[in-house]
C-alpha cells in the first residue's frame, strides 16, 4: 500500500499539467482509514499518521528527518539515538508489548532501516506501516523513503564495481559493505554509531529466520526468504523495505546478534582479508546494551 502510494504520487507530480480523476474510491474504507488515499494526493479518508492505529496495526505514518535531527542536536546525542527510541514505540504499538525479546528484535531491525534512511538516502521523509498477525505468528513492517536509492548511497566507495541497480542490491546485503566506511577511512575512537556497512545484513538475517526480506530501489528488487535469493523488476525512485519476522523464530535475541555478527565478520574477511571492516557496535546491538 505504502509502496503504490508513493508511485502513484510520483506520477502525478510528473504530470503536473494533466488532470487526474478519480473512480470507485468510496468503498475502499481500509485503505481510506489507512491513509492510502491521502498519502498520493486525493482528498479522502484519513492522512498519513491521523489514524491512532489499533493492536495489531500501524497506519501510514510520516517522519521528518530534519526533525529528528534537529531533536538530536537539542538533547545532544546521536540521531541513531532518537532513531531508536521512535523504532522502540512502533515496536512496542505494534505488538502492544513493553519488552521483551520480540521487542528487542523489532526495535534493532527497524532502527537499522531507518538510520539508512537518515545516513545515506537523502529523503526528508521516512514512510512506514505495520501488521501484526498473531494467530499466524507474523509481523510485516514497511519502510520507504524517496531518496536516492541504494546505488547512490554506494557510490563513495572506490572498492565497488556497480555496473546496475541489481549489483547495488547484492552488494548492499553484503556484511561490511558500505558507501561511507572502507579501506582508507579513518574509524573514530568512541563512535559506536559509525557506519560500517552491517546494518543491512543484520536485519536480513533476522528476517530470514522463518520470514522474509524484501527491497526494491530504483530499477532492481531482492526477495530473501528460506529458499534463496530471487530477484526482482521494479521502478521504485527510491528504496523501499518490508520486513517479516516469524515470532517463533525470535527467541533469543542477544545469542542470535552475537552469531549473525561473528558469521558476517568472518564472510567479510573471506572477500575483503586483512582489511575487512569490523562491525560497528551499534550495527550488532541496542543503544541501551551499549551505553550501560
Amino acid at each position: 500500500m505504502a509502496y503504490v502510494a508513493n508511485e502513484m504520487k510520483r506520477f502525478r507530480q510528473s504530470k503536473a499539467a494533466v488532470r487526474f480523476t478519480a473512480l470507485n474510491y468510496k468503498d475502499h474504507t481500509y485503505a481510506a482509514h489507512m491513509g492510502f488515499f491521502q498519502a498520493f494526493g486525493l482528498t479522502h479518508g484519513n492522512t498519513p499518521g491521523q489514524a491512532s492505529g489499533s493492536s495489531t496495526y500501524i497506519p501510514l505514518t510520516l517522519l521528518n528527518v530534519a526533525a529528528i535531527q534537529q531533536e538530536a542536536a537539542q538533547r545532544s546525542v546521536n540521531p541513531g539515538d532518537i532513531i531508536e527510541e521512535k523504532a522502540s514505540q512502533i515496536a512496542q504499538l505494534l505488538i502492544r508489548q513493553p519488552e521483551g525479546n520480540l521487542v528487542d528484535t523489532l526495535t534493532f531491525s527497524i532502527r537499522e532501516i531507518m538510520r539508512n534512511v537518515v545516513e545515506h538516502s537523502g529523503s526528508e521523509f521516512i514512510e512506514y506501516c505495520g501488521q501484526y498477525w498473531p494467530s499466524q505468528n507474523m509481523v510485516e513492517v514497511a519502510i520507504l523513503d524517496v531518496g536516492h536509492g541504494v546505488r547512490f548511497g554506494l557510490r563513495n566507495n572506490p572498492y565497488l564495481n556497480i555496473a546496475s541497480d541489481r549489483d547495488a542490491l547484492h552488494l548492499a546485503l553484503l556484511p561490511g559493505i558500505s558507501g561511507k566506511m572502507y579501506r582508507g577511512v579513518k574509524k573514530r575512537p568512541n563512535d559506536a554509531w559509525q557506519n560500517s556497512g552491517f546494518g543491512l545484513y543484520m536485519t536480513s538475517r533476522i528476517c530470514r529466520a522463518g520470514g522474509s526480506f524484501f527491497i526494491a530501489s530504483d530499477g532492481a528488487g531482492l526477495l530473501l526468504d528460506h529458499t534463496g535469493k530471487h530477484d526482482r523488476l521494479t521502478s521504485y525512485q527510491g528504496t523501499a523495505l518490508r520486513l517479516r519476522f516469524n515470532t517463533q523464530t525470535l527467541t533469543n535475541y542477544d545469542e542470535m546478534l552475537a552469531r549473525f555478527r561473528r558469521e558476517g565478520f568472518a564472510a567479510a574477511k573471506q572477500f575483503s582479508g586483512d582489511q575487512a571492516v569490523e562491525p560497528s557496535i551499534a550495527s550488532t546491538m541496542l543503544a541501551r546494551d551499549f551505553q550501560s
